[in-house]
Parts: structure tokens; C-alpha cells; sequence
């Protein structure tokens, strides 16, 4: 294990991944399936999945419900990934990826999952004010029912008063309301980023523009991730491009995730953020070529890592220098 300070992951909604395959779904008839995989899932979850397999140490926090709730933390016991979830009333959700074979179509089915009181988010902020100044908190994915839009800004802004720096993947207007907390690094997926600034981004000047607006608007490190096209990400030097190598995607459930792990764990030992780009590209092909919602295999990823194409797309540009938690006078 490394000795830098263990990555906390936040998921607020956290779920039960299961990976369906049928020959192909006929609506409003009977279906025969054939189940691939049953994981743990929610962007955080997976992050400390990845964080552990990669042999540093996290910590996975949040809320389960139910039966579902009790395999979850099972399932995490099973990998031997640390957590400490609060438990609520009702059912940690379960999300279906359906294949169809015939047509090689993937479809996804997310429920909204189980209702968090307001009220408990106090209980998730004495876990985390055990996070040591300098260390970082991942949050990510969605927000449960009954949390208001601005609970993750909120929850960005109680962790900078604390000195701990912050990751943040999710979307929408909770990713809106984030930004304006000034977290260290956001990291949307191409589609996110469209929803964000409300505009197509259909080719890589497009992208790079793009991500200047939510560094403008607070965040130090925007990396936004297009599949196989690759990552474009921001530092305070300027624009940068990440390409993995051509891989056959079996599935892309939990790519985003796996690269979103390794930036934290770049960013966690001080790394420079193009190696950062490098390894989180290996980490999100890695899981692309695994089936349904399997998560990367270091192995693979070390295979992986010496063919990722990271260069540098434009110099330093303007705009203030962002004052992380620990820079503070």
C-alpha cells in the first residue's frame, strides 16, 4: 500500500449492478435472460474498487437500504474494500446493463433508489471529519430521493473548510451547483459536459474550449472523457490530450469510474496530472474489455499503460491560479 492518505469515496446513491443478456428483448412479451455478473455499483463504490485493486488505500462511504444494501457491503467485504455505509429505510437500488445479442444493443435500467433524510447527511459528515487536511474525498454519482441539487456544492464547501480537497463526478445541476464550491477536479463525460454548458461539442477545439468555463468557475482540474476518442483534461498549464489504445469493448460500465480512481490517485501522491491522464486512460480501457459490470484487472492495466498517447494540445492561459485547501491563508 502506498503511503499517501487514503482516498474517502462518497456515494450517496449507491447500487446493485446486475448484467443481463438476452438473444433480444421483445416488448410486452416474456423475455429469457441469461445473467452475466451481480456487482456492487455507483461511481463511488466502483472508484474505491479500483482504488484498492491498485493497491492504495480508500475508504467507501454512503448509504445502503435493505437486502440489497446488506450484498453490497458483502460484496465489498468479499474484494476486501474497506467502507463504513450508514444504513436508511427501504432498498439500495438495483440498476440492469440488458445485451441483446442479435443486435450487439446495450440498454440501461437506473432506478431512483432509496430515500436519504436530509437530516442523516450530518451522520456522513462525522465519518468525514476524520479526513486528514490535504487529503481528498471523492463524490460521485446521483443524488437520491428527497437531497436537494445543492447537497454536493454544500458538502464541497463543509470539506474546504476542513482543508480536504475534492473530487467530484456526477451531472447536472448537482454538478452545476459544485462547481461553484471550487472542488480540485470534475470529471464529466463528453454527454455530461454537453448537459452542463448546454451545447454540442462535437470536435477536440470544441472540448478544450469547453472545459475552460468550469475551471473559470472554480474547479483546478477539468478532465472530460469522450470513450475512445480519449480525455481531453485542464491543468493550470494549459490543455491536454489523452488517447488509450484501440481496444474491442465488451462493456463501458464503470470506464469513467476507473479513470476517475486513478486521477484521484495521481492527484493523492502528487503526480504529475499528465500521468495522471495516462493512468486513468489505462484504467477506463481496462474495464472497457471486461463483460458487463466487471471493473478493471491491474494486470490489464499495466499492459495497457506504455500505449496511451498523452501530449500536450495548448501552453498556459489566462485566468487566476486556483487556491486549494491547503494554500489557504
Amino acid at each position: 500500500m502506498s503511503s499517501a492518505p487514503t482516498i474517502r469515496t462518497v456515494t450517496l446513491n449507491p447500487a446493485v449492478d446486475e448484467a443481463i443478456a438476452a438473444e433480444s428483448l421483445l416488448l410486452g412479451g416474456i423475455n429469457r435472460c441469461a445473467l452475466d455478473a451481480v456487482d456492487p455499483g455507483g461511481k463511488g463504490v466502483n472508484a474505491s474498487r479500483v482504488i484498492h485493486r491498485l493497491g492504495r488505500s480508500t475508504l467507501a462511504l454512503g448509504f445502503v437500504a435493505g437486502v440489497t444494501g446488506d450484498f453490497l457491503r458483502t460484496a465489498l467485504d468479499a474484494e476486501g474494500v474497506p467502507h463504513a455505509f450508514e444504513s436508511v429505510d427501504g432498498l439500495t437500488r438495483i440498476n440492469v446493463m440488458l445485451y441483446e445479442r442479435a443486435s450487439s444493443r446495450r440498454t440501461r435500467l437506473y432506478l431512483p433508489g432509496a430515500t436519504v433524510p436530509l437530516a442523516r447527511i450530518d451522520a456522513l459528515k462525522t465519518a468525514l471529519a476524520s479526513a486528514p487536511a490535504g487529503s481528498i474525498v471523492l463524490l460521485g454519482g446521483s443524488l437520491p430521493p428527497g437531497l436537494p441539487e445543492t447537497l454536493y456544492g454544500d458538502l464541497v464547501a463543509w470539506l474546504h473548510a476542513h482543508d480536504v480537497r475534492t473530487i467530484v463526478d456526477t451531472s447536472g445541476p448537482p454538478l452545476a451547483h459544485a462547481l461553484a464550491a471550487r472542488p480540485l477536479l470534475i470529471k464529466p463525460s463528453l454527454e455530461e459536459a454537453e448537459e452542463l454548458l448546454g451545447r454540442r461539442l462535437p470536435d477536440t477545439a470544441s472540448v478544450v474550449a469547453a472545459a475552460r468555463e468550469p475551471q473559470e468557475r472554480g474547479a483546478a482540474f477539468v478532465v472530460i472523457s469522450r470513450g475512445e476518442d480519449g480525455a481531453i483534461g485542464l491543468d493550470a498549464e494549459g490543455a491536454w490530450e489523452a488517447r488509450p489504445p484501440a481496444v474491442t469493448a465488451c462493456s463501458t460500465v464503470g470506464s469513467g469510474d476507473s479513470m476517475v480512481a486513478a486521477l484521484a490517485i495521481a492527484l493523492n501522491e502528487g503526480l504529475p496530472f499528465a500521468e495522471g491522464l495516462r493512468l486513468g486512460s489505462a484504467a477506463g480501457a481496462a474495464t472497457a474489455i471486461t463483460r458487463g459490470t466487471q471493473l478493471c484487472d491491474p494486470h490489464e492495466i499495466e499492459r495497457l499503460l506504455g500505449a496511451v498517447v498523452v501530449r500536450k494540445l495548448e501552453p498556459l492561459f489566462g485566468g487566476a491560479p486556483h487556491e486549494r485547501p491547503s494554500e489557504k491563508r
